[in-house]
């Protein structure tokens, strides 16, 4: 009787467990979406904690292991780690999942090739890229805007050998820069081979102010898309020697001597970007503004409303397009309580921009200056 009664209780207690069980798992999953919707929403540093708890739990679930991989790449973080997590999700690939907002799982070996680039594993890099290539060809799913992720792993596993790439960035937003460039060949004024000093190589082309305490940088893009930035035109080597130690004083560390009449990395020299000198600097007054909408020629009804809702709105031209911005900040944190006010009335695209005497810079570039001129 005694053996009988707890085995029922046995049976009894059974379902419980199983329930508390199934709502543990629930919690699990609950938190990887929290995670997965921090990173498609460009803020894949948020979700690096919760993932690093989902792990602890679950070390060997690919796909936890895969999007911390992910995190960790975009903000720039162990890619070392990153590479060996997406070795262990590889192993396991018919497991991972398409993300949304994120990417079907053939986007592992974009991160793979980012991952190995960052920590210097060329080789593994190139393995990564033919892997890339091969899931473009045989699903035409990823063809179309996906394809930038083709392109770009291309670039990213081309100059990984380049002593400066550690300089590149993985931008937040993973998407293709609407920036306008404007190039012209590469002309020289010699026949004989010219030397510079390289300073960087990047994927997505900056404003020449980027590197502080240089003047002077040249900016040439290859064929591939390959932006890369030099100081000098010398006609001896031993002359741009010279430059480069003068350039590694500064901070540049990883600078070298190049032969800039390279046909292959320097054919292209880069004039403009959104109709601006790549050398243009930053001077006089900057302030920030709270960017509400754009839009090309004419004023779209729903915009219209905003005049009856908002006080202090302005209009700018910006290349072919009209932006709407609301009020002129000195201080960032002032832009920035603003801007969550009018997120809390329901303009939730409301962004912050920067302008140097009525010309549109980054926010980064803002915030340098401003700091080396308080």
């Amino acid at each position: 009787m005694r053996r009988f009664c707890l085995s029922g209780l046995f049976f009894l207690l059974l379902p419980v467990a199983l329930i508390a069980q199934e709502k543990q798992n629930q919690a699990f999953w609950d938190r990887y979406d929290q995670a997965r919707l921090s990173i498609a929403k460009h803020n894949a540093g948020g979700s690096i904690k919760i993932l690093e708890e989902l792990y602890e739990i679950d070390s060997l679930n690919p796909n936890v292991g895969y999007l911390l991989g992910v995190a960790k790449i975009i903000v720039g973080q162990e890619p070392h780690r990153a590479a060996r997590l997406f070795e262990m999700s590889d192993k396991h690939f018919n497991e991972l999942w398409d993300n949304p907002g994120i990417g079907p799982p053939e986007h592992l070996f974009y991160y793979m090739i980012l991952a190995y680039c960052r920590s210097g594993q060329c080789g593994k890099a190139k393995e990564a890229l033919v892997r890339l290539e091969e899931a473009f060809v045989d699903d035409k799913k990823f063809l179309g805007n996906d394809e930038y992720y083709l392109l770009d792993g291309r670039k990213w596993a081309n100059m990984c050998s380049e002593p400066t790439m550690k300089l590149l960035e993985v931008p937040e937003r993973l998407v293709k820069h609407d920036l306008l460039i404007r190039t012209q060949p590469h002309k020289y004024s010699t026949f004989s081979t010219l030397y510079g000093v390289q300073v960087a190589a990047l994927i997505e082309p900056q404003m020449t102010r980027k590197f502080d305490g240089l003047k002077n940088v040249e900016v040439y893009v290859d064929m591939h898309g390959v932006y890369r930035y030099v100081i000098g035109n010398f006609n001896f080597r031993s002359q741009a020697e010279k430059m480069l130690d003068v350039v590694k004083g500064v901070g540049y560390a990883d600078s070298f001597v190049v032969n800039i009449t390279d046909e292959e990395r320097y054919p292209l020299e880069v004039v403009a970007l959104d109709q601006h000198s790549p050398k243009a600097q930053i001077r006089g007054t900057v302030d920030y503004r709270i960017q509400l909408a754009a839009f090309k020629e004419s004023l779209p009804d729903e915009l219209a409303q905003y005049y009856f809702m908002i006080d202090s709105i302005s209009e700018v031209s910006v290349n072919d397009l009209t932006l709407l911005t609301v009020g002129s900040f000195i201080s960032y944190g002032d832009a920035i309580q603003r801007r969550d006010e009018l997120r809390l009335m329901g303009f939730r695209d409301a962004f912050i921009v920067a302008f140097n005497e009525g010309r549109k810079v980054s926010i980064e570039d803002a915030r340098q200056y401003l700091r080396k001129v308080e």
